[in-house]
């Protein structure tokens, strides 16, 4: 039983209330498609490739199968992080702002981004000024920036090795963050400021990996070294009999599991001690707005909310019947 709670401070009271997220049911399908044909099946006959956010969904998942590998529904896109700079989840975001990139600049070096071995999810700069993805948990110096108050950028070169996280908690504490690079005349000014066989961090990173409903979670499963991009072209994921995860390439032909997502009414009674006015259609509006997006953030998908306020009922009421005239 997972429990919510919600604490609407805008209007000043609080809701909590304990209840199970909508299940999802799981359906294995034994005909052999590719990545993308399993993904249109289930969207068509279910609700979408499997979505695994928890322990919980992989103990209702059916007991260990016969087929070798079967696919769910995460995948890795190279179209969202590697022919562009993307503004899907799993796209390259500045840590600065943690949003993706405005204006679609980019300086990469030769085939990079590769995403080699699967776990190149930060950005340096190389010696010549271009970037390479690399693991965020090599050691490399770094360069952070801060704002002048002629707004202007300023950067400076920090030749300790750090990983990348260390790297950006540093910046973070002495200046304004690792460089958030938009254009040429910035990459141009960060690589000015290096030595010239410095390869330091910059403010680059992304978080791989995306299920196809696009629910939001941390949860994986994979097995030990994976994922690993074997070949520079694995960016689907299967499980195995054991629900263990791997990538592998898209094209490859399994069986696969959908999962059904049900769609419940449900009814809520909540009793609220405020001095906002609940009839006011303004006030309702904000209030759906912080459950509805509490709701997502904690995984709900497709769901419509509506108010239903009840008259008050006023108890012990005397009622005196007077004289007519």
């Amino acid at each position: 039983m997972d429990c919510l709670t919600l604490i609407l401070l805008v209007l000043g009271f609080s809701l909590h209330s304990c209840s199970r997220f909508p299940p999802r049911k799981y359906y294995y399908v034994n005909l052999a498609m590719n990545w993308a044909n399993a993904q249109l099946y289930c969207r068509e006959k279910y609700s979408d490739l499997a979505t695994i956010t928890s322990m919980d969904d992989v103990s209702r998942l059916q007991p260990a199968f016969t087929y070798s590998w079967a696919w769910i529904g995460l995948a890795d896109d190279p179209k969202s992080w590697r022919d562009s700079m993307g503004n899907d989840s799993n796209s390259w975001r500045s840590s600065a702002t943690g949003e993706t990139s405005k204006t679609g600049y980019k300086n990469w070096s030769g085939n990079i981004p590769s995403s080699t071995n699967g776990n190149e999810n930060c950005v340096h700069m190389c010696s010549d000024g271009t970037w390479n993805d690399f693991p965020c948990g090599s050691y490399q110096s770094f360069v952070c920036y801060y704002v002048t108050n002629e707004n202007k950028k300023t950067y400076v070169f920090i030749s300790t090795l750090k990983t990348w996280t260390n790297a950006r908690d540093y910046c973070r504490k002495y200046y304004t963050d690792l460089p958030m690079i938009e254009n040429n005349v910035e990459n141009t000014a960060v690589f000015s400021t290096k030595p010239a066989n410095a390869e330091p961090w910059i403010g680059l990173y992304r978080v791989p990996w995306t299920w196809s409903d696009k629910t939001q979670s941390s949860f994986t499963n994979w097995l030990t070294n994976s994922p690993e991009n074997y070949g520079g072209t694995q960016y689907c994921n299967a499980e195995n009999p054991l629900h263990e995860w791997n990538d592998i390439t898209c094209s490859a032909k399994f069986p696969f599991i959908c999962h059904q997502v049900f769609k419940l009414k449900t009814t809520v009674r909540m009793t609220l001690k405020t001095r906002a006015d609940l009839t006011d259609p303004a006030t309702n509006s904000q209030i759906l707005q912080q459950i509805e997006a509490e709701l997502k953030r904690r995984g709900w998908t497709d769901f419509k909310m509506r108010w239903m306020i009840q008259p008050k009922k006023f108890e012990n009421a005397k009622l005196t019947e007077l004289p007519s005239f």
